[in-house]
């Protein structure tokens, strides 16, 4: 096993919550101890399978939940280049009825659908190579957030079955430091609906 792998191993085993002992200890019985079924798995993949895994930011640093986003009509992925902060906010549609039920207190709970998710994308560009202000990634992020509706990749998204969002609101406040520029994005997730129905589709 070549030596870049094998750091390239331990970096997804801790970015996948796995846990693996130091490298000078797998000689000893002690490891035997351990379940490496969940390890052996990862270190089948190859290295450039490693490497997309383990994204990491502008600063180098892996990310737990790595963000990319892409026009609806495109497939050109783009990675946003530093892990945003990512709020999920999910909520039931309950309709109340008031009816006569004598000393019983409260109200008829109905459950009548569920509503979108509500999902606020918070965090900074900045241009670390220039030292100048991130304008091309200002600008990209500018576009994206104009186009309203947008396809999301992200392991949070996956757990909630989340491909497409819309853009309600998008904010870049004052930013201190030249190179940095803050941002707020706030929307709603967006599923496909068949509104047109056959005869077949209402038996």
């Amino acid at each position: 096993m070549s030596v870049s792998k094998f750091i390239l191993g331990n970096i997804a085993a801790r970015t996948t919550g796995l846990k693996v002992p130091p490298y000078w200890l797998f000689n000893q019985p002690v490891v035997t101890r351990q379940d490496p079924s969940g390890y052996d798995e990862l270190m089948m993949l190859e290295e450039a399978e490693l490497e997309d895994m383990i994204r990491t930011n502008a600063l180098g640093v892996p990310m737990r939940f790595p963000l990319e986003i892409s026009l609806v009509d495109q497939e050109d992925w783009w990675l946003v280049p530093i892990e945003p902060l990512i709020t999920l906010t999910g909520r039931n549609i309950i309709v109340r009825r008031q009816v006569s039920k004598g000393k019983i207190r409260g109200s008829i709970k109905e459950r009548w659908t569920q509503d979108d998710y509500q999902v606020k994308i918070e965090g900074a560009l900045m241009d670390l190579k220039r030292d100048d202000y991130p304008r091309d990634d200002v600008q990209k992020l500018r576009n994206f957030c104009e186009a309203a509706k947008l396809k999301v990749r992200c392991p949070l998204f996956e757990i909630f079955s989340i491909n497409q969002i819309v853009v309600e609101s998008y904010d870049f406040p004052f930013t201190k430091g030249i190179q940095n520029q803050q941002y707020t994005i706030n929307a709603y997730s967006d599923d496909t609906y068949k509104l047109l129905l056959k005869k077949n589709n209402n038996r």
